[in-house]
């Protein structure tokens, strides 16, 4: 009998210790001991958010660079209260070299927003205030800060020329009879691309638009429900990033970790206030998530999301230089797709122990107070090891959306340190993501916290009893071939193995490869809402 093609689990298995203990080791005796200050970075607060025009606000904050050769300099901060009309004032300040704190009171003359920002170098802080006239008309309307539309004509080129492409996959796959789905779902993803980071278009300073908040590249959806305001922008199960520019969604993981740490008591932070508290904002997040994985469910994951669109064309490359696709073994494959709910419950767990002192008044971890070594660089742990944030950030940086400078500057002094937009953990992680899944298709989603999450609210009772999208199989269409099994591309069996009726699993990414690929007409049906939408077709006749 054929073995079974496959790597062994228990070599794999130690091929992921060997990496861990790499990674402490190199942690260990590599990075540079933490002082006490261990910057380079800014904390600030504003004496109040809300004045009347004409008094004055103070901004107090600390500068931090982590670096003994700048004792005793004569250090400044710039501090630049930003107008309602995008005019500005700028204070420079003095530092106070003992102990790194400044301060700068500015009386505001202009109703509307005002963005705060104390700047040292490329490092600052953000800040906010509203400033009210009492004796204004309440119903004159906000006025619109007239300003040219300027685009970025790089990234409008790369996305005139990639969704083109795309297009002219699409069309030529209608062509092909086994091809039709996957042409069709790549062009959709690489489209959602460029609306889910639609704000890389504009230059966010000259946008015509109310006196408001500056936003750094963005065009964020912000709902509001039952009252709650979600600032950070709408949460999707995807891998909408927070860091990169551009973004109009965000990722639901980070809002979860961060509504539980640092924000659980904080009402404002890193230049967003906050209608309610984190345990409000956590409980609308995950009214939000819910209800996004009953309608769609894992579709998020083979349709739409930008790092499994990044493993897709990884898969297209490896097929254009016709290296074969490898399997996990079939044991080791299951046991692998568990380890997205071990993620998912190690960000909730760290999350809540870097919480502890604002849920219950005792601080477990060390650093976890503002301005705190994990507050300034832990805040988001899985987005410290999460592939899509370097990922994104230096395509970005390629087209001139971050400048280079910011990505390896908020850091504890050298690169392979922890930072706050790319270190060197996240580009390990990216590094090994992308190696694996160029032989093991989607190999990421097996693991994936946020497929977890999708999972556990729309294949897991009570939830999979409403889920909107269901897989079908009729048994006595099915003769066993196995092609559903082989060209699945995280290697699910349940298609295979079950004998009929509902065959979704939690397991598998909607990417509908198994409907396209099925020979016979009518064996496996997607179906909405018990409606069915797309079936399997015989191709192996002639049409």
């Amino acid at each position: 009998m054929k073995k079974k093609k496959g790597m062994n689990s228990n070599a794999i298995l130690y091929v992921i210790i060997a990496v861990g203990v790499a990674i402490v080791c190199a942690t260990v005796f590599l990075s540079q001991p933490v002082s006490s200050c261990y910057g380079p970075h800014i904390t600030a607060n504003i004496s109040a958010t809300e004045i009347n025009i004409h008094e004055s606000v103070t901004i107090t904050g600390t500068v931090c660079l982590g670096l003994e050769e700048n004792e005793g300099l004569n250090l400044t901060v710039r501090v630049t209260f930003v107008k309602p009309d995008y005019n500005w004032i700028d204070q420079v300040v003095q530092v106070d070299n003992k102990t790194g704190k400044f301060s700068a009171t500015q009386q505001l003359d202009m109703a509307g927003y005002w963005n705060i920002f104390p700047i040292y170098g490329h490092i600052n802080d953000r800040l906010g205030v509203t400033v009210i006239d009492p004796l204004a008309d309440p119903s004159s309307p906000q006025p619109i800060v007239e300003s040219p539309f300027k685009p970025n004509m790089l990234v409008v080129t790369a996305a005139v020329t990639t969704v083109s492409i795309s297009a002219v996959v699409a069309v030529a796959g209608l062509r092909k009879k086994t091809r039709k789905i996957s042409f069709l779902r790549l062009f959709i993803q690489v489209a959602l691309v460029y609306i889910i980071f639609f704000g890389i278009f504009v230059d966010h300073e000259i946008l015509p638009r109310p006196a408001s908040k500056i936003p750094v590249h963005e065009l964020i959806v912000e709902p509001e429900i039952l009252g709650v305001t979600l600032a950070d922008g709408l949460p999707v199960p995807f891998l909408g990033c927070y860091y990169p520019c551009g973004r109009t969604v965000t990722c639901a993981l980070w809002e979860i970790q961060t509504s539980i740490y640092p924000f659980w008591n904080d009402t404002s932070g890193w230049g967003v206030t906050y209608t309610s508290t984190g345990p409000i904002r956590l409980a609308v997040i995950i009214g939000v998530i819910i209800l996004l994985s009953v309608l769609l469910g894992k579709f998020f994951c083979g349709w739409v999301c930008p790092f499994g669109l990044y493993m897709d064309l990884l898969s297209y490359l490896r097929k254009a230089i016709k290296i074969p696709h490898r399997d996990f073994s079939e044991n080791f494959n299951k046991k692998f797709h568990q380890l997205g709910y071990v993620i998912l419950a190690l960000i909730i767990v760290v999350s809540v122990i870097f919480a502890s002192e604002a849920i219950a008044n005792t601080q477990l971890i060390s650093g976890t107070e503002k301005g705190g070594f994990v507050y300034q660089y832990f805040s988001a742990p899985f987005c410290q090891v999460c592939p899509m944030k370097p990922f994104c950030v230096l395509l970005e940086s390629s087209v001139g959306l971050i400048r280079p400078e910011w990505i390896t500057q908020v850091t504890t002094g050298d690169f392979y340190e922890l930072g706050y937009y790319v270190t060197s953990l996240n580009l390990l992680v990216l590094a090994i993501v992308t190696i694996v899944s160029f032989f093991y298709r989607r190999a990421w989603c097996r693991i994936c916290p946020l497929g977890a999450l999708i999972a556990l609210f729309s294949r897991f009772p009570p939830f999979k009893w409403v889920t909107v999208f269901r897989l079908n199989k009729m048994e006595e269409k099915c003769t066993k071939c196995g092609i559903c099994k082989r060209v699945c591309p995280t290697q699910i069996t349940e298609v295979y193995d079950k004998k009929g009726g509902d065959v979704s699993t939690s397991n598998c990414i909607m990417c509908l490869r198994c409907v396209e690929m099925c020979p016979y007409e009518d064996a496996l049906q997607l179906k909405a809402a018990g409606k069915t939408v797309l079936r399997s077709r015989n191709w192996l006749e002639s049409s």
